[in-house]
């Protein structure tokens, strides 16, 4: 897929854009234009009718920011990472998995020894040693030095957190489930696929 084809034909027929064109653009991130509004908020309305409309699941709007703690305690702050090599010549950064065929189904160890054998795809020169990337935003809260905290990487937590609450607004009943519609943060290294790898998106999701 060409994806500069398909963010040309989205921008000239109000989908969608690149955000922050007028000051040399932020990749991973894009505007909804009017058509991509209403194409939008039609997904939702289904979404929504069939969940929580015809299914009784119980909705739920978390915050978007959450302390350190939690991403300690749900392994996201250890483990939420993607793997990164860079060019000490050009100063590019790549996935490491998208630099060997098969990289996904690799172990850490495999793919850093298949990195080690490509060259930098830019330049040709050789590249680093393979280090992991974790993919929050982290953020302070407060004044001062603040809490450390971070944007949601996915909408689960809120979900989860909510359990209690949740089981008693449907006064104690099991099984229920809980859903939610909301943005999600992710700093990935290199989203090149236009609308299929963003750095802010919207999650459906139900548990």
């Amino acid at each position: 897929v060409d994806f500069q084809k398909v963010t040309a034909v989205a921008t000239r027929r109000g989908i969608f854009q690149p955000a922050f064109d007028a000051y040399g653009g932020l990749a991973g991130f894009y505007d909804y234009g009017p058509v991509g509004v209403r194409m939008r908020r039609r997904i939702l309305e289904v979404w929504r009718k069939h969940y929580i409309i015809d299914a009784g699941c119980l909705e739920l709007d978390g915050a978007l920011i959450g302390p350190e703690t939690l991403f300690q305690a749900s392994g996201h702050l250890g483990e939420f990472d993607d793997a990164l090599v860079d060019c000490p010549d050009c100063g590019k950064q790549f996935r490491a998995d998208h630099l060997v065929d098969g990289g996904d189904a690799l172990t850490r160890e495999d793919l850093a020894k298949a990195v080690s054998k490509t060259a930098c795809p830019n330049c040709g020169a050789e590249l680093s040693e393979l280090k992991a990337f974790n993919l929050m935003f982290s953020t302070g809260v407060g004044s001062g030095r603040g809490a450390p905290g971070y944007l949601r990487p996915e909408t689960a937590q809120s979900i989860f957190l909510a359990f209690p609450w949740l089981l008693r607004q449907n006064r104690g009943k099991l099984p229920f489930a809980g859903a939610q519609i909301g943005r999600a943060f992710r700093n990935e290294i290199s989203p090149r696929q236009g609308p299929l790898r963003m750095r802010e998106f919207t999650q459906m999701e139900v548990e």
